[in-house]
């Protein structure tokens, strides 16, 4: 599109309680299901920390006939998958997360410096990342000032707080294996498309007055969400958009043609995902106790009413009365829970009174 290049690489961090949202086996039936196709490279288990990457996407170099002149040329693909982000990321790594943020506009040839050997590069870089994060190691993991910055504007968050049905059992059917198969074989062949995406004049046309609707709504301060530590993202959201447009092109099938099909399912997929995305960094805030006001939100919301005994029982770890005592005064200043005493003043009272909807901090 003019001077801008768009390649469909993504960021994808799933994001929920440990254990309770089963983030790991998601990403692991992707991975297991990735690494069964022909030339993907999938990053090994080692592969943690920019160097070890920089080598593993070395290493994965391959080369490709250029659709548009029928030139060989070469690139570094590479696509890594971790349950653990806190491990895959390392704790507040500025320089890392730097790195990460040139990766994701796929460099045609990306120059970094080396250790006895000077400067070194790698070409037709394209770097895909999956991982899983509990919200309480996202804190350790992206340093305040990264926050809203150019990294997390890049990433889709999807974020749940439980998963979303009990499989006690699970059991591969013959027609789920023949389905598994059938998916590795057209992973196969879209690997091996090559070539330039063009719009449909019907596709063309949606997208274009999406995006002018969008500008619009940015213009009179009506963001997609609200958290102003997605402004970034709010602003990079076409790209994501187009980014997901191409990948149910290439789904659908190899004419590399963007249709309105394309559109309404990427606008629906991206609408979907970020209706829990503001709950991405809860806590991560810099008021003093922006962690605990989000734990007795959070808590009130759910139980609807309780009791400061309860409250103190439950959160004992983290507050003590006199922090209670903060957190209540901005509970009220914000107008979402209601605080009485009993008749016996022995005890207070928590009423949620706040939207029924989410809740954005």
């Amino acid at each position: 599109m003019g001077f801008e290049q768009i390649y469909p690489n993504m960021y994808v961090m799933l994001v929920g309680p440990s254990g309770r949202t089963r983030k790991g086996v998601a990403l692991n039936i992707a991975k297991s299901i990735l690494q069964q196709v022909p030339g993907v490279s999938v990053a090994p288990e080692s592969s943690s920390g920019r160097e070890a990457l920089i080598l593993a996407m070395k290493r994965a170099m391959a080369n490709f006939q250029d659709a548009r002149d029928g030139r060989i040329k070469f690139h570094c693909s590479l696509t890594a998958f971790s349950e653990e982000l806190s491990v895959f990321l390392g704790q507040g790594d500025i320089k890392y997360l730097a790195n990460l943020t040139d990766w994701y506009d796929s460099k045609d040839n990306w120059e970094y410096e080396t250790v006895g050997r000077g400067k070194d590069s790698l070409q037709g870089l394209c770097f895909n990342l999956a991982g899983g994060t509990a919200p309480d190691w996202i804190q350790s993991m992206l340093p305040q000032e990264a926050i809203g910055g150019g990294f997390t504007a890049r990433v889709l968050f999807i974020v749940e707080d439980r998963k979303r049905q009990t499989v006690p059992e699970h059991i591969l059917t013959e027609e789920d294996m023949a389905m598994q198969r059938a998916l590795v074989r057209d992973l196969e062949r879209i690997g091996q498309l090559s070539g330039e995406f063009i719009f449909s004049p019907d596709g063309k046309d949606a997208y274009t007055s999406w995006y002018a609707e969008q500008d619009a709504l940015l213009a009179r301060g009506e963001p997609a969400i609200e958290d102003p530590r997605f402004a970034a993202y709010c602003e990079r959201r076409a790209t994501h958009l187009r980014k997901l447009m191409m990948l149910f092109s290439v789904s659908r099938g190899d004419e590399l043609v963007l249709e309105v099909v394309d559109f309404q399912r990427a606008i629906k997929t991206l609408k979907h995902a970020e209706r829990n995305m503001h709950k991405t960094f809860g806590g991560l805030g810099k008021a003093r106790y922006s962690d605990s006001t989000e734990q007795v939100i959070n808590y009130i919301k759910t139980m609807g009413i309780t009791t400061r005994g309860a409250l103190l029982a439950k959160f004992y770890r983290d507050i003590d009365a006199p922090t209670l005592r903060v957190i209540e005064e901005s509970m009220t200043q914000m107008g979402i829970v209601k605080i009485r005493l009993l008749p016996d003043k022995a005890e207070k009272v928590y009423e949620w009174v706040g939207p029924k909807g989410s809740l954005t901090h």
